[in-house]
C-alpha cells in the first residue's frame, strides 16, 4: 500500500518554499549585471512587461494543475498521457541542473571557511599561489601598483617613478591588462587550480571534495522527512538571506563610492529600450528566474491543500521575485561603487556577473572594509542559503517523482530514495571538483539551459491550453478557489504566453555560440557532448508517445492517438483522500460541481 504523500502544514511553508525556489543565485549575481547594461531604471518596463505576459500565466498554470491533483511533475501528466514525456523531461532537466548547482554550494562553503582566517587569504600576494602579476588593486602606496584595467594617467604617473617615462599607450594597455588582483589569483590557482583545458581534467581537488560532500549532507538532512522537515528549514534559509541582504546594504551605504553606485544602477537610460537586445534580456532574465519549466513549482504545488488560493499565489510570487532581485542589485552594486571608489576606476569596469562577482569582485572589495571576516561570513553565509533554498527543490522534483512513478514501492521509502539522490548527485559531480571542473560545470551550465527548459515549458503550456482544455482549467480551478477568474488568462494561456516563449526560443537558438571561458571557445568534441547534454531533457518525450500508444491496445492507431490525450481515470480531484493529515472533507459546493452533468472530471 502506498504511503500518504502529506501536505504543507500552514501555507507560509509553501510561501517560503516557492521564494527559496525562485530566488536563486541569479537573483544575487546576474540580475544586477543585466539590469545595469540594459538602461538601469528603464529595464523594469520590459522586465516586468515580460513577468504580466509570461511570468504569472505561466505560474498559475503549474500551481494549478499540481495542485488540483496532488501530484508531482512524473505522474501529473496522467492528465495527458501522450505527452507525459514533458514531465519526466522536466525531472530530466533538474537533476543535471542539481549535479552543478551544489558544486556552487561548495564553492560559497570554501570561501565560508577561509572567511574565518585571521587575514583573508585572498587580500594579499604573498602566497604560494600568487604569480609576479598579482597587485593589490587599493594598495596605492606601493610604487609597483598597477590597478587591474586601469586608467592611462595613474600608470604614466607609477612608471615616471620607476624611471621609465616614455611608453607607447598600446604598451601600456598591455602591461595594465596583465595585471590581477590577489582575489582572482586565489579563485583561479588556489580555489579552483584551473588546468589548462576541458581535456586535462586534472586531479580531484580534495578540499572542494570535501566541501561537495558537506553541501549534499545539509541538504539531505534537510530533507530527511520530507516537506515536514524542508518546511520548517525554509523558515530559516528563506528568512536569513533577505536579513543579511538589510545589514549589508545599510553597511555599504557608509561605505564612500557608494552613492555613485546606485546612481549607476538606478539612473534611466531611456534610450536602451530601443534596443531589441534589451527586451530580450528581460524576457530571458525573467524566464530563468521564476522557474518555469523545471519542475519545481509543480512539485511544490502538489503538496497544496485542495483548496488553497492558487490564483492569488500566482499573482504574487512573480512580484515577489522580481522586487527581490531590484532589491538585491542594491547591495551590489553599493559595494562595486565601493570597489571603484577605492581603485580609481569607471564603475563599468568593475562590474562582474556571474562567479566573478561572487568569488571575484565582492571578495577584492571586502578586504579594504572594516572587519573584512565578518562581512565576508555574512556574504558567503548569504549566497549559501539563497542557493541551498533552491537545491531542495531540485532534490524533492527527483524525489517526487520517483516515489508518485512508483507509489506501492517507494511511496514508503522517501528516505531511501532521497539517499540514493544525494549519493548519486554527489557522484556525478564529482568531475566538478577536479581540476579540470570549472570547464565541466561551465559546459553544463551553458548547454542545459540553451533550449530544452524553454521548449518544455511551451509545451507544457500548449497541451494543457489546447488539448485538456483552457474551459476545463477554469472548471478546475473554480473547484479549488470557489469562484470564477477573469478570463482574460484563456488567451493568455491559448496564444500569447505560448507564443512569447516561442519567440524567446527562437531568439536563443539565432543568437546561440559556441561556449566561452577566459575568452576561449571550448573544443568542438566538448562543443558536441554538451549539445546531447542539451536534448537529454527532451528526449523523454517522443519516448512517453510511444509508450503511451503502445499501452492504448484498443482500435486502430488513429484511436489509440486519440486515447492517449485523455485522461486516465486516475485523473481526479484530490478531495476526499487521506493526505496524511487528515481527510480532507469536500464541501457541498465541490460536491454538486462534481456531480454536475456540465463537468467531465471522472470521465
Amino acid at each position: 500500500m502506498s504511503e500518504p504523500r502529506g501536505n504543507w502544514s500552514n501555507w507560509l511553508e509553501f510561501l517560503f518554499s516557492v521564494i527559496g525556489s525562485m530566488v536563486g543565485l541569479g537573483n544575487i549575481w546576474r540580475f544586477p549585471y543585466i539590469c545595469f547594461h540594459s538602461g538601469g531604471a528603464a529595464f523594469l518596463i520590459p522586465y516586468f512587461l515580460s513577468m504580466f505576459v509570461c511570468g504569472m500565466p505561466a505560474i498559475f498554470l503549474e500551481l494549478m494543475y499540481s495542485q488540483y491533483s496532488n501530484l508531482g511533475p512524473g505522474r501529473v501528466w496522467i492528465i495527458c498521457p501522450l505527452f507525459q514525456g514533458i514531465g519526466y523531461g522536466m525531472v530530466v532537466l533538474t537533476a543535471i541542473i542539481s549535479i552543478y548547482y551544489n558544486v556552487i554550494l561548495a564553492w560559497t562553503l570554501y570561501y565560508l571557511a577561509g572567511s574565518f582566517s585571521t587575514v583573508l587569504p585572498w587580500s594579499t600576494c604573498d602566497n604560494e599561489w600568487n604569480t609576479d602579476l598579482c597587485r593589490i588593486r587599493t594598495d596605492k602606496s606601493n610604487s609597483s601598483y598597477l590597478p587591474l584595467l586601469g586608467n592611462e594617467t595613474l600608470v604614466n604617473t607609477t612608471l615616471s617613478e620607476l624611471g621609465t617615462p616614455n611608453i607607447s599607450n598600446q604598451m601600456l594597455v598591455n602591461m595594465t591588462n596583465q595585471t590581477v588582483t590577489p582575489s582572482e589569483e586565489y579563485w583561479r590557482h588556489h580555489v579552483l587550480q584551473m588546468s589548462s583545458g576541458i581535456g586535462e581534467m586534472g586531479s580531484i581537488r580534495w578540499q572542494l571534495l570535501l566541501c561537495l560532500l558537506g553541501a549534499w549532507l545539509v541538504v539531505f538532512l534537510s530533507l530527511i522527512k520530507g516537506i515536514k522537515s524542508s518546511g520548517k528549514v525554509v523558515y530559516v534559509a528563506a528568512t536569513v538571506p533577505y536579513l543579511i541582504l538589510i545589514a549589508m546594504l545599510v553597511r555599504g551605504l557608509l561605505l564612500p563610492g557608494a552613492v555613485e553606485g546606485i546612481k549607476y544602477y538606478t539612473i534611466p537610460q531611456w534610450t536602451k529600450l530601443m534596443d531589441a537586445k534589451v527586451w530580450r534580456n528581460a524576457a530571458v532574465q525573467m524566464f530563468y528566474s521564476v522557474g518555469i519549466g523545471n519542475g519545481g513549482i509543480v512539485t511544490l504545488s502538489s503538496y497544496n491543500r485542495f483548496h488553497n488560493n492558487c490564483y492569488r499565489d500566482a499573482l504574487m510570487f512573480p512580484v515577489l521575485d522580481c522586487l527581490t532581485s531590484w532589491f538585491a542589485g542594491f547591495i551590489i552594486f553599493v559595494f562595486l561603487g565601493f570597489m571603484a571608489n577605492q581603485s580609481n576606476l569607471p564603475i563599468s569596469e568593475v562590474v562582474k556577473e556571474g562567479p566573478g562577482l561572487a568569488f571575484m569582485a565582492y571578495p577584492d572589495a571586502v578586504t579594504t572594509m572594516p572587519l573584512p571576516q565578518l562581512w565576508s561570513c555574512l556574504f558567503f553565509l548569504m549566497l549559501f542559503t539563497v542557493g541551498l533554498d533552491s537545491q531542495f527543490v531540485h532534490v524533492q522534483t527527483m524525489v517526487s517523482a520517483i516515489t508518485d512513478a512508483f507509489p506501492r514501492t517507494l511511496g514508503h521509502r522517501k528516505l531511501l530514495v532521497t539517499a540514493g539522490v544525494c549519493l548519486t548527485g554527489f557522484i556525478l559531480g564529482l568531475s566538478c571538483v577536479t581540476q579540470g571542473g570549472i570547464y565541466v560545470l561551465t559546459l553544463l551550465d551553458w548547454y542545459i539551459g540553451s533550449f530544452s527548459l524553454v521548449v518544455l515549458a511551451m509545451s507544457e503550456m500548449l497541451v494543457l491550453a489546447w488539448i485538456y482544455g483552457v474551459n476545463r482549467l477554469y472548471d478546475d480551478l473554480t473547484m479549488m478557489i470557489g469562484y470564477r477568474v477573469s478570463p482574460v488568462w484563456k488567451p493568455m494561456w491559448l496564444v500569447v504566453t505560448p507564443l512569447f516563449v516561442f519567440i524567446l526560443l527562437i531568439a536563443g537558438l539565432t543568437n546561440m555560440s559556441p561556449v566561452p571561458l577566459g575568452g576561449k571557445n571550448f573544443p568542438s568534441w566538448a562543443q558536441a557532448i554538451g549539445w546531447l547534454i542539451a536534448t537529454c531533457p527532451l528526449l523523454p518525450i517522443p519516448v512517453g508517445m510511444v509508450l503511451a500508444i503502445w499501452n492504448e491496445t484498443d482500435g486502430s492507431l488513429k484511436e489509440r492517438l486519440i486515447q492517449a490525450t485523455k485522461p486516465r481515470k486516475e485523473w481526479r480531484p484530490a478531495l476526499g483522500v487521506d493526505t496524511g493529515q487528515g481527510r480532507d472533507d469536500m464541501d457541498m459546493r465541490t460536491r454538486e460541481m462534481l456531480l454536475s452533468d456540465d463537468h467531465s472530471y471522472m470521465k
